[in-house]
């Protein structure tokens, strides 16, 4: 009974002072915020200096004002939006004068890429990587799609074509409709889009989860309109910068604002808490946290000696616990490539089958009358379309193959140039428009190998058609202009009893962490390149059963090296 008292007691003195500590903190937080907007409370660092920013001459922030909620001008002219806030935030405790400059969505990448912004907040793009310097994610956007409700239950992404689809500009948007042959429509006035879309004008619109939440509360339209996920990769928002220097010195205060929880009281609490019409004030999600702590704390006192006891066995499930988060990781990415494949592999066939199906039902019509040119061009197309569909089943065949162990008969004797310029032939790499292709033999070229030809040809095929796919040449990302011509080069030859075909090209590369995982199945790492991303995976899995082996080699710089190796005697 002594000892319940006590610890009544000792949890109504906690709670005293967790209720003391909320009302401190929201008054510091209340301060916060008004010297936040205070411009003289800024004490310029001497990172700052080192940069060539004072209040003379402030950073100068882009600001996007069509990005709501996170980035616009309101009504009174003033600039608003959570990233007003976090930036704030940010160069007040880096100690950076600033001001922001706004513009339309569209001036703020090449604003950033030509240095009349020093600052701004942008999705990251692969494309413009060589071009600006990103920072870490701040957090990550996702796709939704918004339609209307009376239309649809759940939107049909089956049959998108001749749909109406309005989208803000981005390249894997515009690739998803082109290829389900959509109508699309690339917007710049989201607000506008989506009133529109609840009018009729469209059947709907693709944009980030956060300004379908946003404009739909805003027009008041949550009886009309309704959103659906969908099931592309998200996006990492980040700052950008010509400036290497500051985005560096940015990274390093993210981090930092990372672990003090900065980043979640601005993004995570406040853009949910506030998407519902409801503001919810800071000091309450304060209070929750250190009521949670307080219940932890009391439920620590009373199982404290039992800890001790159950901590070996407590270490123990936790290591099983990682092992299983690691593998359900795996799973997980296992069954995320999986599904991207099956619609990429769907999409693949249902297009040369529709084509198909299409001339079949002309061909067959008795009141159409076709000339002999257009049953020529017909049949051609049809043929062009039954073997795209051919070569979609025997790659799909070659993938049920891939994790056979059986060791490949190997009958032909075939030497290294035969072998090359079959495999050149069948890829056409030698005739791509898109770059310059050179063959070179060096010693032993010309000696034969006792092997598999065609597995051979096969892994050489594989391997040349992707240097083809990532050596396409660099585009200026606004004008579409090519200023740059790729090279890919095929070296072949015999050292130390082991033939040795080497592709080189000078087209993305592949980052060094990724060597071994470009080998698994379904692996895509750039998201704007077609395939299933099973090339390599079957190049590989023949090579190891000829005796062979396919690696990338880590110490190329210039694009990407893959060797072929084969051993001569069997």
């Amino acid at each position: 009974m002594t000892r319940s008292k006590t610890t009544i007691r000792s949890v109504f003195i906690l709670a005293v002072v967790v209720v003391s500590a909320c009302v401190f903190y929201a008054c510091r937080h209340s301060l916060e915020n008004f010297l936040s907007h205070d411009e003289e409370a800024v004490v310029v660092s001497p990172l700052a200096k080192r940069l060539g920013y004072s209040k003379d001459r402030p950073l100068v922030v882009g600001m996007n004002v069509s990005y709501a909620p996170l980035q616009y001008v309101d009504d009174h002219g003033k600039p608003s939006g959570y990233d007003v806030e976090f930036t704030t935030k940010l160069m007040r405790r880096m100690g950076i004068p600033f001001t922001l400059s706004p513009n339309h969505w569209d001036k703020m990448s090449p604003g950033i890429i030509n240095g009349k912004y020093d600052l701004g907040m942008l999705v990251y793009s692969h494309y413009r990587k060589d071009l600006t310097n990103y920072s870490q994610a701040v957090f990550r956007l996702y796709y939704q799609i918004v339609y209307r409700k009376d239309e649809y239950e759940r939107f049909d992404f089956r049959h998108l074509k001749g749909k109406k689809i309005a989208y803000m500009k981005s390249r894997p948007i515009g690739l998803m409709l082109k290829s389900a042959e959509a109508n699309e429509h690339s917007i710049t006035d989201l607000e506008e889009s989506i009133s529109d879309l609840a009018k009729g004008k469209y059947d709907g619109v693709i944009c980030y989860r956060f300004q379908a939440a946003y404009y739909i509360a805003q027009l008041h339209l949550e009886n009309k309109l309704k959103t659906d996920e969908l099931s592309l990769e998200p996006r990492e928002y980040c700052y950008a910068s010509y400036n290497k220097e500051l985005i560096d010195s940015i990274n390093a205060e993210l981090t930092r604002m990372t672990a003090d929880g900065t980043i979640d009281e601005v993004y995570g609490q406040t853009v949910v808490s506030k998407f519902g019409g409801v503001s919810i004030p800071q000091w309450v999600w304060g209070l929750l946290v250190f009521l949670i702590i307080l219940f932890l704390t009391v439920f620590g006192i009373h199982r404290y000696r039992l800890s001790k006891r159950l901590q070996a066995a407590y270490d123990q499930v936790t290591e099983k616990n990682k092992a299983l988060t690691v593998a359900n990781a795996r799973a997980e990415e296992s069954a995320r490539m999986k599904s991207a494949f099956i619609k990429q592999i769907s999409h693949e066939i249902r297009t040369p089958l529709n084509i198909v199906n299409g001339f079949t039902q002309i061909l067959t019509n008795p009141e159409l009358e076709l000339s002999e040119e257009d049953r020529k061009d017909i049949s051609h197309r049809m043929n062009e379309s039954t073997s795209r569909i051919t070569d979609i089943v025997d790659k799909m065949l070659e993938l049920a193959d891939i994790h056979s162990i059986a060791v490949l008969e190997r009958k032909d004797h075939v030497s290294a140039r035969v072998i090359a310029g079959q495999a050149i032939a069948v890829s056409g790499i030698d005739k791509a428009q898109h770059l310059t292709f050179t063959l070179e033999a060096e010693e032993g070229a010309d000696e034969e190998v006792l092997t598999n030809q065609r597995s051979v040809e096969r892994v050489l095929e594989l391997l040349l058609d992707n240097a083809m796919k990532f050596t396409h040449p660099a585009e200026n990302y606004m004008a579409h202009t090519v200023i740059e011509q790729k090279e890919a080069r095929l070296r072949i030859g015999c050292e130390n009893g082991i033939f040795r075909f080497v592709v080189e090209d000078t087209g993305i590369g592949v980052p060094e962490e990724e060597a071994e995982r470009i080998f698994d199945e379904f692996v895509q790492l750039d998201e704007y390149y077609d395939g299933t991303g099973n090339g390599l995976a079957v190049a590989r899995s023949l090579a190891r059963r000829l005796g062979g082996d396919v690696v990338l080699d880590t110490s190329y710089s210039g694009g990407a090296r893959f060797v072929l190796t084969l051993p001569i005697a069997p």
